[in-house]
């Protein structure tokens, strides 16, 4: 997923400074002078140098999402914060401002990473969030990382959602709640269940709003065509449309009107 962040920032930095394709390289390696020395254009560093867990952006709970074509129950995503080191590399003093003027304007203008810059893959992920490190914050030593080379930089903190990829199945939909009335020690005298119901094509038949009996209960039917009513095995359900809708309880299971 890191190459996926990179890919996201270049696409936002080349797009908003602008950086032109044909005039100006972008490069993720380690700005060493082994590196330094082999460049022959124009280039912007961005060097991931550190890579935390947020404290400051924390999530919880679980999320019901389709992944891979399967609805499966997520855990709330963990927030990283990725600390960068951008640098701007010509043979020109002046080309060199003004590429890092640029680079500045468009992180201090921009709190997050537009959506529209982001890999593909990371779709389902919050837009992550992009800051110059303040004064006083954790930040990379440029000179002892370019070998003692004196050359300006920009520290920025990239906080992003990690797919951690741990999904788990949801488990079928509830058709039925069992409810045993008696008292401790005795043989349960009554069981009563909540039948779970779903009539076809419900809007077409006139059957959202309707009502659905059983013997012990009634309910309306809601706007997706569905209904949860207290009933026993055998009962029959029905519903007020023209012409009535009738279903039988099963032992098992809800009921499915056609």
């Amino acid at each position: 997923m890191l190459e996926l962040i990179d890919e996201s920032l270049e696409s936002f930095l080349r797009a908003t400074v602008p950086l032109s394709a044909t005039d100006v390289d972008v490069s993720f390696e380690a700005p060493d002078r082994e590196w330094g020395a082999k460049l022959t254009r124009p280039t912007v560093n961005l060097f991931l140098w550190d890579i935390r867990r947020s404290s400051d952006r924390s999530n919880s709970g679980v999320r019901t999402v389709v992944h891979n074509g399967q609805t499966v129950r997520q855990s709330a995503l963990p927030v990283v914060e990725l600390r960068y080191v951008v640098t701007a590399w010509t043979s020109d003093l002046g080309d060199e401002r003004a590429l890092l003027a640029g680079l500045l304007r468009t992180l201090l203008a921009h709190g997050q990473v537009p959506r529209e810059f982001l890999a593909d893959d990371l779709a389902g992920i919050e837009m992550p969030v992009i800051k110059i490190a303040r004064a006083g914050e954790d930040h990379m030593d440029v000179f002892k990382a370019l070998e003692g080379k004196v050359k300006p930089g920009l520290n920025i903190v990239v906080s992003s959602e990690f797919d951690t990829g741990v999904v788990l199945p949801v488990g079928p939909p509830v058709e039925v709640i069992e409810t045993a009335i008696g008292r401790i020690g005795e043989p349960e005298r009554e069981r009563r269940r909540r039948v779970a119901g779903e009539i076809v094509d419900a809007a077409g038949r006139g059957a959202i709003g309707a009502i659905a009996r059983s013997p012990i209960d009634a309910v309306r039917v809601d706007p997706a065509g569905r209904f949860l009513l207290r009933a026993r095995e055998g009962d029959e359900i029905v519903v007020d449309i023209e012409p009535a809708a009738v279903a039988t309880v099963p032992r098992d299971g809800g009921v499915r009107i056609e």
